[in-house]
């Protein structure tokens, strides 16, 4: 096989998150990290005089870390993810990420998802800008398309 072409990084990727109003919120000019670890659900079997297990899938669940950076204006990703989370209900938000820009062809990954936890370490000799770190969980599907606007 010859080496790919169409390989991609994540300088333009792009990360929507529903503001307090419901309204999908563009937070990539302040985010500079999202990992999205998918999972399955596996259970196995292994009877006596077999060396290997058979093993089946069921549910799936994933867990999302996404990183911003500490700001102060309204709509940005630490206004959302604060507000959020002291918010009386927090509730569940749609998360929508495109790699690698938001443009048509892009991947979308995107449902709905709860703040499970945000945390910051405010360190004084540290000079640059305060990276928060946050822990979003699935509230039901998620779903991967091809972006078509």
């Amino acid at each position: 096989m010859a080496q790919t072409t169409t390989h991609v990084n994540a300088c333009d990727a792009s990360i929507w998150l529903d503001n307090a109003a419901g309204t999908p919120t563009d937070i990539s000019g302040s985010s500079n990290s999202i990992t999205m670890n998918f999972t399955r659900e596996i259970g196995e079997l292994r009877t006596f005089q077999v060396k290997w297990p058979v093993r089946l899938g069921c549910g799936k669940d994933a867990e999302f870390a996404l990183r911003v950076v500490y700001s102060t204006a309204t709509d940005e990703g630490m206004d959302i993810l604060k507000n959020w989370y002291f918010a009386d209900d927090p509730g569940s938000r749609s998360l929508h990420v495109y790699i690698p820009d938001k443009n048509v062809g892009s991947d979308h990954y995107y449902g709905e998802v709860t703040i499970a936890s945000f945390n910051f370490n405010a360190d004084p000799t540290e000079p640059g800008p305060i990276p928060v770190e946050s822990s979003l969980l699935p509230d039901g599907a998620w779903t991967l398309t091809t972006a078509a606007t």
